[in-house]
């Protein structure tokens, strides 16, 4: 993926709900936003692993071709679409995704971008960190700026720092130290934030209930519709 600036905005969903539910505010700006999902392919017929056994499903394959279907709803409500690449959730795997194979598929998907979104890989959850890697080296290597965003809702778990809402934050809790721990080393922080209109809030929210095989697990105590969480984004520049 090669750097052009008059290319469009990347935004890199590690799975079918990640663009929508920490990067909508980049879905939303003005011009060309292109959505790569790297783990959205289908994997072979027979029971269901337990993630997905826990949203109600009984046959893997057929719940991912549900999920794939829904996704497209979604984005389409920010007026954008998926390329939908064919690696295998981690639920579906015993291995590590192969990193070559994944660069060549992003750079074959995308060829050039103006800038680069990807996931900060705060959770540490293993797509997440995968797809982070691949595109630091894509920046590397001479590809696009790139700013990393603060994945929902692991990212929200001790709550939003003060720099985020503008609000203080839970009373004696570090919260940049916790963020700091996920970020690729020398990632400043405070990162920039994102604050969503009323109107765009419901908008983003209408969309992640779109995803409705997903949504009762997602929303788990609140912890999605709560509007006080969901109406903020934040993202991290990172620096060559």
């Amino acid at each position: 993926m090669k750097r052009e600036p008059a290319g469009p905005a990347v935004v890199l969903s590690p799975h079918l709900d990640d663009a929508v539910l920490s990067a909508w505010s980049v879905l939303r700006r003005e011009g060309d936003v292109q959505v790569v999902v790297v783990c959205a392919g289908v994997p072979p017929p027979g029971p269901a692993p337990p993630w997905d056994r826990l949203t109600g499903a009984r046959d893997a394959a057929e719940r991912m071709l549900e999920r794939r279907d829904e996704d497209r709803v979604a984005l389409a409500r920010a007026g954008r679409r998926a390329a939908h690449l064919d690696f295998l959730d981690a639920q579906y795997r015993t291995d590590a995704l192969d990193q070559d194979a994944l660069l060549a598929a992003l750079n074959e998907a995308v060829p050039e971008a103006g800038e680069l979104w990807a996931p900060a890989g705060i959770g540490a959850h293993h797509d997440h960190l995968q797809v982070r890697e691949a595109a630091l080296a894509i920046q590397r290597d001479g590809g696009p700026p790139l700013r990393l965003y603060a994945e929902l809702p692991y990212a929200t778990r001790q709550g939003w720092p003060q720099w985020v809402t503008g609000r203080r934050g839970n009373h004696g809790l570090d919260i940049d130290a916790w963020l700091r721990a996920y970020l690729p080393e020398g990632t400043p922080i405070p990162g920039e934030p994102h604050v969503l209109s009323r109107a765009e809030t419901r908008r983003k929210l209408r969309a992640l209930r779109d995803y409705g095989t997903q949504w009762r697990a997602l929303d788990a105590k609140g912890r999605v519709s709560d509007r006080r969480v969901i109406r903020y984004e934040a993202s991290f520049a990172v620096t060559q």
